[in-house]
């Protein structure tokens, strides 16, 4: 079997780059469209919580509300630090819900951050995408050459 075959796979890197590029933009959408067809409610804190391990900060926010017909709404939200910030003193937040939607709840206070963080996400996935697809191009070039030169084969001779 030639090892060059497996040159091939690095196709995978490229095609999981534009996957994270259509999960951002489903992201993206989910939030315009709760933000746009969902309903407002102020959402009381029940907890919040901020990490610092090292490098990376993060933490989540629960939340709880009460919609129009009396169901009671408790969900639990990741939050970087680039929206924490925004909501460490807030005890009541304003929301907008949409049942079933791409994403259900939208934090009013935070809506421009997570609307330009999907952004950011979007367009380093599209700019590895476009490198990845560069290589995984040479790389396919390369193993085509590869395969298609006559292997030598190697024969080892014990001498004694």
């Amino acid at each position: 079997m030639n090892r060059y075959k497996f040159l091939y796979l690095f196709w995978l890197m490229p095609l999981a780059f534009l996957f994270l590029i259509i999960q951002q933009g489903t992201v993206y959408y989910g939030i315009n469209d709760t933000f746009e067809n969902g309903t407002s409610y102020t959402a009381e804190v029940l907890e919040f919580e901020l990490k610092q391990i090292a490098a990376q900060t993060n933490g989540y926010i629960v939340l709880q509300f009460k919609t129009k017909d009396g169901t009671e709404i408790q969900r639990q939200l990741s939050l970087p630090v680039e929206m924490a910030g925004d909501l460490q003193e807030i005890r009541v937040v304003p929301v907008r819900y949409n049942p079933g939607g791409w994403q259900e709840i939208v934090l009013l206070p935070t809506i421009d951050t997570q609307k330009n963080l999907v952004w950011t996400n979007g367009l380093m996935a599209f700019v590895a995408l476009l490198i990845t697809t560069g290589i995984a191009i040479a790389a396919h070039r390369f193993a085509n050459k590869k395969l298609s030169e006559d292997q030598e084969e190697f024969v080892i001779e014990r001498v004694d």
